[in-house]
């Protein structure tokens, strides 16, 4: 059975004081800026192309694919020659593909690299050509071709090391019924040893998802048999044509539980509205609403319909509510006015929180600041200030359907955990660690980053580890933006633009109120001002354009 799973941030890491990141004038300095021989590859939407999954794959694609077990950065040009900036900045021509120029052009996706725990690095040349790099001690590559791949976007390589298997994740957009859908194709590659001096790898399991949306973030395990995603719809096998999200839960109950909401709520500054869905077998009988300063109980011929311990106080004087025929409004007010409650009853997973659009508004409007950009801007004190895009800052939250991450068993086909991230925790960035994943969301305003770790007695270990506070507005509010990163120990976030700008923010000391920006201009000409790419480390950002390769000294 699916266990339910909801993320609550660690509030000692919550800064609730936070004001602004202020804009530091300091010169973040340009330690190398390497001229490529070739200008990176880069392939274009063909005319066919066109649904808005396959523009936003190729907008978002970043060229750039950073090694989390050696900080090295790799991509490929466009002769197919697949380069590596090592620690020390420099250039390493590593492979060139073996990439034919009739199936060259047949590629539908821009090349895709990823990494492994072992030395193991899987290329796709965007088509059917997928090759498997293995590095010795000496720092020499052997080359294996990996048969029936699929072209397809690199989103994981995972190596199980019991097995001695390499599992390979792609993403590729596909026609369903008529409508486009995300695929995401699992490819189990076994090595194997001939004679003790052959090598190959062999192709001994594949498995085809698809979801109806995008998909932000795929992860499989070390044991190769569970996978982690999170996507905008259920995951469904398409070779079974079976779902594996909410519908694979055979409690009926528990489907239910996820589908509709005991009772939907939402606030502003000085009070809380609630409405409770009434069962159809109760249309004719009397509701019995109590409640008291931190304790709220609705029920109905002794049916507890919400029973629990609210979060903050109440004034249950003032409380009314109304009844129509098969819901319960009721309305409340807080004893403190302007403290924002994250849940209405504690602990209680039944409900569904409304965002209150005028209150958005208002929020916006006071942390514009936080997001500035001209340093003359009026009451900013200093910090730079940006035209407001309030449109795009709404579009994070409304945009499409909720996110939900899902731990899937790849045997049984079923989800083990299951979490409904919902409208306010959208995706700010995710990165592959060198022992799990970090995905950062939006929590309220601020950037909360999370580890997904092991499972231990059906409990998934996902641990809220650092925040960016302020961080949410501030990712939301950049128009152009195009890539998001952290660097590996978190003590900063970037956000690169299409051309030329950078913005990086530091993670500021707990309890400081103030946090430093950096805003850096490549300066570069418009032939080669476009961000193809960017990697962060924790000393450098390494952006890479179209022909030509920075490294940002961020710490010495």
């Amino acid at each position: 059975m699916t266990k339910i799973i909801e993320l609550r941030p660690d509030r000692s890491l919550l800064h609730p004081r936070f004001e602004k990141y202020q804009f530091c004038p300091d010169t973040i300095p340009v330690k190398s800026e390497i001229t490529l021989e070739n200008d990176v590859l880069r392939l274009e939407l063909s005319p066919d192309q066109e649904s808005w999954l396959e523009v936003r794959l190729f907008a978002l694609h970043n060229h750039l694919f950073k090694n989390p077990y050696d900080i090295s950065c790799w991509f490929v040009d466009k002769e197919n020659i697949i380069w590596r900036s090592n620690k020390s900045g420099t250039l390493q021509k590593i492979h060139t593909l073996c990439t034919s120029k009739e199936r060259s052009s047949k590629s539908l996706y821009n090349p895709s690299i990823g990494f492994t725990t072992n030395g193991i690095a899987v290329i796709s040349d965007g088509g059917t050509g997928l090759e498997l790099l293995r590095e010795d001690t000496s720092g020499h590559f052997k080359v294996f071709f990996l048969e029936e791949a699929e072209p397809g976007v690199i989103l994981d390589v995972q190596y199980v090391q019991t097995k001695s298997q390499v599992v390979v994740t792609l993403s590729s957009i596909a026609d369903d019924n008529g409508k486009k859908c995300t695929k995401i194709i699992l490819l189990f590659y076994t090595w194997q040893l001939s004679n003790d001096i052959e090598e190959s790898f062999h192709l001994c399991n594949k498995q085809v998802l698809k979801v109806r949306g995008t998909v932000e973030y795929v992860f499989v395990e070390e044991n190769g048999e569970y996978l982690h995603s999170i996507c905008q719809d259920n995951i469904i096998y398409e070779s079974q044509d079976q779902q594996v999200s909410e519908s694979s839960i055979t409690d009926a109950g528990d489907t239910e539980h996820i589908k509709i909401p005991k009772y939907c709520w939402s606030q502003d500054e000085d009070s809380l509205t609630v409405w409770v869905k009434i069962p159809e077998k109760y249309y004719q009988s009397q509701a019995k609403v109590n409640v008291k300063p931190t304790e709220i109980s609705i029920t109905i011929d002794d049916d507890v319909l919400i029973q629990g311990e609210c979060q903050h106080r109440l004034d249950e004087e003032l409380t009314t509510w109304k009844r129509e025929k098969d819901t319960l409004k009721l309305d409340l007010v807080k004893c403190e006015s302007g403290l924002m409650w994250n849940e209405l009853i504690k602990g209680d997973t039944g409900g569904e929180c409304l965002p209150n659009e005028s209150l958005a508004a208002e929020i916006h409007s006071r942390l514009a600041h936080l997001c500035t950009e001209n340093p003359d801007a009026p009451g900013g004190e200093g910090q730079p200030y940006l035209g407001f895009n309030s449109e795009q800052l709404e579009e994070c939250d409304i945009e499409g359907r909720d996110n939900i991450l899902q731990r899937i068993n790849l045997t049984a086909c079923k989800t083990t955990h299951l979490a409904t991230l919902g409208a306010n925790n959208h995706i700010l960035f995710t990165y592959k660690m060198k022992f799990g994943q970090a995905i950062c969301l939006r929590h309220d305003h601020d950037g909360c980053v999370w580890v997904t770790g092991t499972v231990e007695d059906n409990v998934w270990n996902i641990k809220h580890t650092k925040t960016f506070p302020g961080f949410g507005y501030v990712e939301a509010s950049k128009s152009n933006k195009k890539f998001c990163v952290c660097s590996p120990d978190g003590n900063y976030v970037a956000i690169i633009e299409h051309t030329r700008h950078v913005f990086i923010y530091e993670k500021p000391e707990t309890g400081s109120q103030i946090g430093k920006q950096w805003i850096v201009d490549l300066e570069c000409d418009s032939s080669s001002s476009v961000i193809m790419g960017v990697a962060a480390t924790n000393k450098y950002l390494i952006i890479l354009t179209k022909n030509k390769l920075y490294h940002l000294q961020i710490y010495s």
